[in-house]
């Protein structure tokens, strides 16, 4: 199994300013404190703020963070070694495979024979790891981004502060979605008779809310004819 560096225990980017990273730690220290957790979750929580401390005594320290960042880029160039060695040793075997196979399995496919391209599939299989360890490595930093910014925000609530929600792209997208779907839920209800019936009743005994389903419907059929206006004066 892989182990954790100090940078995703304190679930930071490797490149965090040491601001960035004190504020992680107050943040997880919070998070995980032994007297916030269950009972059944205390053992766990102080393994991890043990981890969580020693991590932070190190990144927060500029010189052991210097010497940290050199061990694990020395630790990194060993196992780019030893994978390079493991795919040179693999092809070694390939290669001998490959000289071992008679003349008449080597001639071309015009001849209806199989080209064994060994060099190709290689190539292929390298991308493919490469390709899957990307993804990997994006999923999880964007799990940790995500994680973090919400324990960073919830401590700042507890703090008394107002977090000013901020929309992105995939909650415009689900909202969307939702309304979309209500609107589909709605349609149904409507066209369903004895939910028909209950909706008008429900619509004619609310004045209010009659008030406000008017100004919608008044939009509505405000943007269509505005729309419809400029669509039929194209083409006059």
């Amino acid at each position: 199994m892989k182990k954790d560096t100090l940078y995703e225990i304190l679930e930071v980017s490797e490149n965090a300013s040491a601001e960035v990273i004190e504020k992680a730690y107050k943040v997880l220290v919070k998070k995980y404190h032994p007297d916030l957790q269950e009972e059944a979750e205390k053992q766990t929580a102080e393994k991890k703020i043990k981890q969580i401390n020693e991590a932070y005594e190190i990144l927060g320290d500029e010189t052991k963070r210097k010497e940290y960042d050199l061990k694990l880029e020395q630790e990194r160039e060993i196992q780019k070694n030893n994978y390079e060695q493991s795919v040179r040793h693999t092809q070694n075997n390939q290669d001998k495979y490959t000289n071992n196979i008679s003349d008449d399995y080597k001639t071309d496919n015009v001849n209806g024979q199989v080209n064994y391209n060994y060099e190709n599939e290689r190539i292929k299989y390298e991308e493919r790891l490469m390709q899957e360890e990307y993804e990997k490595r994006k999923q999880m930093q964007e799990d940790l981004n995500r994680e973090y910014e919400n324990a960073y925000y919830n401590y700042l609530r507890s703090l008394g502060y107002k977090i000013k929600y901020k929309w992105t792209k995939e909650n415009v997208k689900d909202f969307i979605i939702v309304i979309a779907i209500m609107i589909i839920i709605i349609i149904i209800l409507w066209l369903f008779p004895p939910t028909h019936n209950w909706m008008m009743n429900f619509y004619e005994q609310n004045p209010i809310l009659k008030t406000i389903i008017n100004i919608i419907i008044g939009i509505i059929k405000g943007i269509f004819v505005g729309i419809w206006n400029f669509i039929t004066g194209i083409f006059k």
